[in-house]
């Protein structure tokens, strides 16, 4: 079974206009049954259109696969938000993909030091406030290293390349986090101001039901944490959770978010940085071919996983 299997009930117009009313209704809209009716159709060929998007990525050559994964990515997302925003899209401004990246890139350029800037208005802002409640700072950057590392399925690779380990692998059980010592070394930190920077950071837990042993340390998540959203943990596609090593790696963006923006910059550089990337398919400078192709191949799984999951868990 394929992850798009996932989304074939929502290729029932009975059943997305029922889903869609549903949701609608728990947001207390005025006419759900009329304005479920009336994005029934939208929302169904958004999710048909991405799937076509993805299944020609898997199909084309890795040089344009960029472009075509973006963009259908951009499908899932617009599906996303008809769950939550029946009139989009309202106006033009939410139309703009809402980021942007250098137009020229610099001598000796590096994929992984190049950066993104989030604008005011656009997909992205969006998406992100209607999913998450998300605002994000106009004018905010992120390096393509700093938004690699919240993908847990490449932290393999980052140790490869680096020697260095970028997280640390957390256990669940009975909303129990359990945690290794050997992460508070990292910090600094007591068990104590550990879960109060996790609680800086938006995790609601229970302070008072930390448990310390030698190696370990555990306490009570009041919440759970879903595969969409669940900053700062790092939520690996086999279920597995993660946090990371270091302060600068707790970016506070969903994961999801961090694809959008890597396939923004790639996407870009396939059309209109042709030299520079048809020299990365012949000559293979630097780390960054590994880690591009690497990404191609996790996000083509790991953004309908999340999107799923995000769907699934609206009609519960």
């Amino acid at each position: 079974m394929t992850i798009w299997n996932h989304f074939s009930k929502f290729h029932s117009a009975s059943f997305s206009q029922s889903y869609l009313q549903t949701g609608y209704e728990s947001l207390q809209l005025a006419d759900a049954e009329k304005l479920a009716f009336t994005n029934c159709y939208p929302f169904i060929y958004h999710l048909e259109h991405a799937k076509k998007y993805y299944e020609q990525a898997n199909n084309a050559p890795i040089e344009i696969q960029p472009m075509l994964l973006f963009y259908g990515m951009v499908q899932l997302m617009k599906a996303c938000i008809l769950t939550t925003d029946p009139h989009y899209p309202e106006n033009s401004q939410v139309l703009a993909h809402g980021v942007t990246t250098r137009k020229r890139k610099k001598t000796q350029y590096i994929f992984l030091q190049d950066e993104v800037k989030l604008q005011k208005n656009g997909l992205l802002s969006h998406f992100s406030s209607q999913l998450f409640h998300f605002e994000h700072v106009t004018g905010e950057k992120y390096k393509m290293n700093q938004l690699l590392k919240q993908l847990p399925e490449l932290h393999p690779l980052f140790y490869h390349v680096t020697h260095k380990k970028i997280a640390y692998q957390v256990d669940l059980s009975n909303q129990y986090i359990t945690i290794p010592n050997s992460l508070l070394d990292d910090f600094h930190l007591s068990s104590s101001s550990y879960i109060e920077f996790l609680a800086n950071r938006g995790v609601k837990l229970n302070k008072s039901s930390l448990q310390e042993s030698q190696d370990t340390f555990t306490f009570l998540l009041k919440e759970s944490i879903s595969p969409i959203y669940s900053n700062p943990f790092l939520y690996a596609k086999d279920g597995n959770l993660y946090l990371p090593r270091s302060r600068e790696d707790y970016i506070g963006i969903p994961e999801i978010l961090c694809h959008y923006l890597i396939l923004y910059n790639l996407s870009m550089i396939c059309r209109y940085e042709v030299e520079w990337w048809s020299e990365l398919f012949r000559y293979y400078p630097e780390t960054d071919f590994p880690f591009i192709e690497h990404f191609l191949t996790i996000t083509k799984e790991k953004v309908p996983f999340l999107i799923q999951a995000y769907l699934n868990q609206k009609s519960t």
